[in-house]
């Protein structure tokens, strides 16, 4: 039962990964924002932990 929710939990944070990611790569492929800032936002990305 415990795993349900733990793998849940994991699935939520893939989710959020993986939007994240798309979204940071479309701003920079639109010319939204800078190299740099998609650098950034990347490793922020990366060391994103959940509440």
């Amino acid at each position: 039962m415990g795993t349900k929710n733990n793998n849940t939990g994991k699935e939520k944070q893939l989710a959020v990964f993986i939007w994240l990611s798309y979204f940071n790569k479309y701003l920079f492929e639109e010319g939204t924002i800078t190299e740099k800032e998609y650098s950034q936002m990347t490793e922020k990305i990366a060391n994103y932990k959940p509440a």
